[in-house]
């Protein structure tokens, strides 16, 4: 076909549709509906994936290695000898034992709040990432002493007016669990309570996606936590159940966690860490697992979607139907004038596409227009509950909008295929007979 040819079978293409603007509106509606929940059910899973491939990225918890003992078979100790070995493998930055204390009462005159401790070598500090969270002062001090790194809620919930203002003031620490005691009958554990003043060195404020560590946590120096009571009930807990009789003052860690100096470091430290007879878990090999899930989310959301356009792709179809009865004898005079079947049927089908085209652009307002109003209201409804960070909530590629408008063009055009056969199948001489 000539250009000049195709050009004027656009333009009655489009004289076409400008002869019924309402019944094009409302069937464009229905493709613009369409393209719009598209867009916006898949820019929301989108979004979720950013959000954490950022919150990952910030803290590095893909750099991040969970060193456990290995199962069904006699496992080497995560003792302090094994922490050193492994801090000494090729890749790793820093290696220390995984110590956790629920159920801590930090108080501050009047204010007391329930919180969680976790212990964190000093030398954490040498990461980038340690100062990625940090809003105010710095991590816990390499000089020792009782310091600790509070989140920002906790802080506020604290009755602090600022961040800057809680570095440098004391808080009061109450602990209080089993702790395992050797005896000359054995091993027991006693209840111990502990209450303690640490200075506040610095305050944590985590990506959105992360908030899941909390702003309920405190870190704390390995060396004060591993004095505190209740440290050790875990592990103790563990070794009874394998009727082991490790001592408390050398007792193993049930876990280690290792922080590499690259994300491509990870597979070679997991290897040699499998070596020394321990087994691992980390992001890195979970993110295939985790790829998989959100792709299955995008593809059950782009369905949902899509839909709505197949019912919308119904409206087009009757649309044309509806053009072909109307224009029965202009379709005849097109006919005998020289048009063949295949310029009647291309006429038709560019008239399917225009109309998938206009829903299409309109699909793409309306649902950036939707997925902003719905932002707004998740970040009010987060910042009511004390989140002040900004929620991306919706991600739009240029794939994903470009995609969308072709996908309409497909399905529209697709539609008219029925339509644009009936209008090629007419004869010219009993169209222009009719009356």
């Amino acid at each position: 076909m000539s250009p000049r040819r195709f050009l004027e079978l656009s333009k009655l293409a489009l004289g076409g549709i400008r002869r019924t603007p309402l019944r094009v509106i409302l069937t464009s509606l229905g493709v613009t509906i369409a393209i719009g929940a598209l867009i916006s059910m898949v820019g929301f899973a989108l979004g979720l994936e950013r959000q954490m491939e950022t919150a990952l990225g910030k803290l590095q918890i893909l750099n991040r290695i969970e060193v456990f003992p290995r199962k069904g078979e006699e496992s080497a100790a995560l003792d302090e000898a094994m922490v050193a070995k492994i801090s000494g493998l090729p890749g790793v930055a820093q290696a220390y034992p995984h110590l956790m204390i629920s159920g801590i009462q930090v108080s501050r005159g009047d204010k007391s709040q329930t919180a969680f401790a976790v212990g964190m070598p000093p030398e954490l500090a040498s990461l980038g990432f340690v100062d990625e969270f940090l809003s105010a002062g710095s991590f816990l001090g390499t000089e020792g002493g009782r310091q600790a790194v509070i989140g920002k809620k906790l802080a506020q919930e604290l009755g602090f007016a600022s961040s800057e203002e809680a570095v440098g003031q004391a808080i009061q620490l109450k602990v209080a669990g089993l702790t395992p005691e050797k005896k000359e009958k054995g091993e027991s554990f006693v209840f111990k309570e502990q209450q303690l003043e640490v200075k506040i060195a610095g305050i944590f404020d985590l990506p959105p996606m992360a908030m899941g560590f909390g702003g309920a946590a405190i870190l704390l120096p390995l060396d004060v936590m591993r004095d505190l009571p209740g440290s050790g009930f875990d592990q103790a807990i563990e070794e009874l159940r394998e009727e082991r009789g490790v001592s408390a003052a050398r007792r193993p860690s049930r876990r280690i966690i290792v922080h590499t100096k690259r994300a491509s470091d990870v597979h070679g430290v997991e290897e040699r860490i499998h070596e020394l007879g321990l087994d691992t878990r980390s992001v890195l090999g979970e993110m295939k697992e985790m790829r998989t899930f959100f792709i299955f989310l995008d593809v059950l959301l782009a369905a949902v979607g899509s839909v709505a356009l197949v019912v919308a792709s119904l409206g087009i179809i009757n649309t044309l139907l509806m053009s072909v009865l109307e224009r029965y004898q202009e379709i005849g005079i097109y006919k005998a004038t020289g048009a063949s079947d295949g310029d009647v049927r291309i006429l038709f089908l560019a008239e399917a596409g225009l109309v998938g085209l206009l829903g299409a652009l309109g699909g793409l307002v309306l649902g950036r227009a939707v997925s902003f109003i719905l932002e707004i209201v998740v970040n009010k409804y987060a910042g009511s509950q004390g989140l002040e960070h900004q929620l991306a909530v919706f991600a739009f590629p240029f794939w994903l909008l470009a995609g969308a408008v072709l996908f309409a063009l497909v399905v529209s055009i697709a539609s008219g295929v029925y339509p644009a056969s009936r209008a090629a199948r007419i004869d010219p001489i009993r169209a222009l007979r009719r009356d």
